[in-house]
């Protein structure tokens, strides 16, 4: 079969679009595998983190993280109603002294808790622990962040193929 100029001219365009697309390709899965530029981690005291099981663990997760310990704000109300008096203004008055004297080792967690609970909702979490990724992908279930970490590359290569 002979092929019209026209055709023959094309040749060289459509071998250069095949692979700039599998370069593509390439870039977009080699991508997706240091993507999450961004982890957020939301638990609790009855589920503790785990950082670097895995002995090849990837970079990402080696203490590049934001940690929301969500129930803070409980533990604390725990604490501040802790041996309270039975007579209420008594009870409120001790609570009062209780909240002056607090300091940043108490202010900083709650902080965190109202952080962690306002992105929490944002982000339509629903279950703990979760672990987010950039703010789109997130993985329930998990308090290890190395396997989270593999869990999101394993769908995000699903996801390109």
């Amino acid at each position: 079969m002979q092929m019209s100029p026209a055709n023959r001219s094309s040749r060289p365009a459509l071998a250069a679009v095949l692979m700039l697309a599998a370069a593509g390709c390439a870039y977009a899965e080699e991508r997706g595998r240091e993507m999450a530029t961004l982890i957020e981690v939301f638990t609790t005291a009855q589920n503790p983190i785990q950082e670097h099981t895995a002995p090849d663990a990837p970079h990402e997760s080696r203490g590049h993280y934001t940690r929301y310990d969500i129930d803070h704000i409980s533990l604390l109300q725990q604490a501040l109603s802790h041996g309270l008096p039975a007579d209420p203004a008594q009870a409120k008055q001790r609570v009062l002294q209780r909240f002056q004297a607090m300091d940043a080792s108490l202010s900083q967690p709650l902080e965190n808790t109202g952080r962690g609970l306002a992105q929490a909702m944002a982000y339509g979490i629903d279950r703990l622990p979760a672990v987010v990724f950039d703010g789109r992908a997130v993985v329930y279930g998990v308090t290890d962040i190395d396997e989270a970490l593999a869990r999101y590359h394993w769908v995000w290569e699903e996801a390109v193929r």
